[in-house]
């Protein structure tokens, strides 16, 4: 296995493997070419409207996570200035493969840190220069809650555990008597 200077475990295909996708886009015969789609009607923004949304009872669990996480990052990047900057998206990748984070991953885990993702990050975050600000904020909450909603429908301890959406009944339980004296930690009456 090669280790890339970004922390992947695969810095690319052999030459091996690199070579069979060109024999076999030699041996395929080309795709016949497309016929021209019909032109748009000229109230065309009108009919490519975004539909109403779905009601949350018909919305699939990712869906309904994303639409959650969508509201929490709003929240949470109120203004443009709150979004993080390219520069200090590069620096918490470089600080991702300082000595004391990746010694701590090869202890709690057995392996070194990927950190790849926060150099997606940097990169997202550069392609977003020639975006206005608000179309900017707009869209980092969208990349940051979808990242968010794949954690939370991937693995996670919602997997074992629900979220109660009402108290339990007679939590904390009440006493019949008021006159009677609780009772303590060991079971006894006080």
């Amino acid at each position: 296995m090669r280790w890339n200077i970004f922390g992947s475990g695969d810095a690319g295909p052999s030459s091996a493997a690199a070579a069979k996708p060109e024999e076999t886009a030699a041996s395929t015969p080309a795709a016949p070419a497309a016929t021209p789609a019909p032109a748009a009607p000229a109230n065309a923004a009108a009919d490519h409207a975004d539909p109403a949304p779905a009601p949350p009872h018909l919305l699939g669990r990712y869906e309904r996570t994303l639409a959650q996480e969508e509201a929490y990052q709003a929240a949470q990047y109120p203004a443009f200035e709150d979004v993080p900057g390219c520069m200090r998206l590069f620096d918490e990748f470089l600080m991702c493969y300082a000595l004391l984070p990746q010694l701590r991953n090869m202890y709690r885990f057995g392996e070194l840190h990927d950190c790849t993702y926060k150099f997606e990050d940097f990169k997202y975050c550069m392609s977003l220069k020639g975006e206005d600000t608000e179309a900017r904020r707009q869209l980092w909450i969208k990349r940051r809650a979808e990242w968010w909603a794949k954690r939370r429908v991937g693995e996670s301890s919602e997997d074992v555990w629900d979220a109660r959406t009402e108290p339990l009944k007679n939590f904390p339980p009440l006493y019949d008597d008021p006159s009677e004296p609780p009772v303590n930690r060991t079971g006894n009456r006080e």
